[in-house]
């Protein structure tokens, strides 16, 4: 079938060439365009956030950017710590409209490589280090270095011997750096100070993680950071509640030990997440590192309100020490977790 060619349809025509490219020259119109794209977050995590700090931090980064803006939607599964099941269920979530990829934790590295070689058009992020892919597939970690220093500062602050106990689960490179952290930031608070370190063996054995919590406790040490950031400290967040001790963790916030939990390093996966909703919207994707610090906002502290243990004036000095560890004045040695970061 052939259509007749007459100055009509060659007005017709003419106009909507003129329109479409308006919209192409017009930055407004391009950005508005953009702007209104649908973006759905898909995000594959370890587990649920009330048994978990670290899916709270990527939750909690989800709704905050959802309040910001309303046209976004999230959708969240919990079953990362098993590749084989996690797969598939990305997939689903892909094919039902899923077009930004959060996958939450180091397990998924495998499944995210999978993922972005037969998705390359949905940005995507693993949280994980010296993972990246163009044009898609982009991976996050944290400042260690940073989170273990700001805890142990406040921690040995508030140590009247300067002891503090030091709760890891496996010594993942994550752990051992916060760790690393953490002696320089308790040097910082008290040259004198001492740290125990124990281990459960385990990312989710909350009751193991309760023991370890005890054991120090029996020493009369009262002043502990969680550094697993994963399910099992919260059985060790609980006892320090009940038994008035002072805790700080990584990942989550005060709900475990509203009281005891003194302070805690809040990660901003919106930081992140907000960037691969922009790739998504304006159809510009390319793969990055990026290294969630306090200068950059990908870390937070919360503040004192109910922490009796803190008095204004060391919160003044907390907050000081935490503006220095955003300008980097206070210098830390080079990543070993993830060299050339933080």
């Amino acid at each position: 079938m052939t259509f007749p060619f007459n100055s009509i349809s060659y007005a017709v025509c003419r106009a909507a060439v003129i329109s479409a490219l308006a919209v192409i020259s017009s930055p407004s119109l391009a950005q508005e365009a953009a702007a209104s794209k649908q973006v759905t977050i898909g995000l594959i995590e370890e587990a649920r956030p009330d048994v978990n700090p670290w899916a709270v931090a990527w939750h909690e980064s989800v709704e905050a950017m959802k309040r910001k803006d309303p046209s976004l939607k999230v959708i969240e599964t919990y079953d990362a710590f098993d590749p084989v099941r996690a797969e598939p269920v990305a997939r689903q979530m892909i094919d039902a409209g899923v077009n930004v990829v959060g996958l939450t934790t180091f397990v998924l590295t495998d499944v995210a490589k999978n993922l972005s070689t037969d998705f390359p058009k949905v940005p995507m992020v693993a949280a994980t280090f010296g993972v990246t892919r163009q044009p898609n597939l982009s991976s996050v970690t944290a400042s260690y270095l940073e989170i273990g220093y700001a805890n142990c500062w406040l921690l040995t602050k508030l140590s009247k011997d300067g002891r503090l106990g030091v709760v890891g689960a496996k010594k993942a490179p994550f752990e051992t750096e916060q760790l690393e952290g953490c002696k320089l930031g308790a040097t910082a608070a008290n040259p004198s100070a001492q740290i125990t370190l124990v281990n459960t063996n385990s990312f989710t054995d909350t009751q193991a993680n309760r023991e370890q919590v005890k054991s120090l406790l029996d020493q009369g040490i009262q002043n502990i950071f969680l550094i697993s950031g994963t399910s099992d400290l919260v059985g060790g967040l609980r006892l320090c509640e009940s038994s008035k001790a002072h805790c700080a963790l990584i990942g989550g916030d005060r709900r475990w030990a509203p009281t005891a939990t003194v302070t805690n390093v809040m990660l901003d996966f919106g930081v992140v997440l907000a960037d691969l909703v922009d790739q998504q919207r304006t159809g510009i994707i390319k793969a990055k590192s990026f290294d969630l610090t306090f200068g950059n906002g990908g870390l937070k502290v919360p503040d004192f309100k109910g922490i009796d243990a803190v008095n204004p004036e060391l919160e003044k000095g907390f907050q000081a020490m935490v503006a220095d560890l955003a300008s980097e004045k206070i210098s830390l040695p080079d990543s070993k977790s993830h060299p050339g970061m933080r």
